[in-house]
């Protein structure tokens, strides 16, 4: 077995086990508030209830992906890409270890709300991109359809968007410096994979050109 298949399959495991793994606990969530909630059901509640609903979906899309995707045709060399990859998918777990205080029920529908806003973006954008989905900057196919039309990375507009639902229901200094780090290390991630796209699809330039905005249109 060559470098390339070992190294596809170290990325595929670990991925759709951890995947799979918080899968089980959002599992236990959701069915707790299905069939043992015993507190009211008002608007909180719901919210609450699509955002453990939206994030089941993506965690089971992801590690599904994860395993069918196909072999990438180039990936982007050198250490940093990989770790820049890495550090803005993982940070956003670390919000989880900050010292949280119960938000107030308008900010928690509010901010709930924006997360199950980013999570239906992450799950539709990540869902056209099918088979071509990656974590690493790598190129497999070029998908220009769907939310791909509007901007040119809405998985992670999504992120955005869950970010700020985030720091509505547990402001911080520390969560707005771990946002702030994210969406810094996303912006790099953003360059690392148009760059492997460049050069793997002669294309690619002529649809940056009609989807010019990376993340919001006619913003940026």
């Amino acid at each position: 077995m060559n470098g390339a298949v070992l190294y596809d399959l170290a990325m595929r495991l670990p991925l759709a086990v951890l995947m799979l793994y918080n899968a089980l606990f959002v599992g236990r969530d959701i069915h707790a508030h299905l069939f043992l909630w015993r507190g009211p059901t008002g608007l909180t509640y719901g919210t609450t209830l699509a955002a453990l609903l939206a994030t089941e979906a993506y965690l089971l899309l992801v590690a599904a992906l994860t395993l069918v995707r196909l072999r990438p045709l180039r990936k982007l060399n050198g250490v940093v890409p990989r770790v820049t990859a890495l550090a803005a998918g993982l940070l956003p777990a670390s919000l989880a270890w900050l010292p949280k205080v119960p938000p107030a029920p308008a900010r928690q529908v509010a901010g709930t709300l924006l997360i199950v806003m980013g999570m239906a973006l992450a799950v539709i954008s990540i869902g056209w991109l099918g088979k071509s989905f990656s974590v690493m900057p790598e190129a497999r196919r070029l998908v220009t359809g769907g939310p791909y039309r509007l901007v040119r990375h809405p998985v992670y507009l999504a992120t955005m968007i869950q970010g700020v639902g985030l720091l509505l229901l547990y402001p911080s200094i520390a969560a707005l410096l771990i946002y702030t780090t994210e969406m810094a290390l996303q912006v790099i991630r953003m360059g690392y994979e148009e760059r492997v796209l460049r050069e793997t699809f002669p294309e690619y330039d002529d649809y940056a050109r009609q989807t010019s905005a990376r993340l919001v249109p006619r913003v940026y």
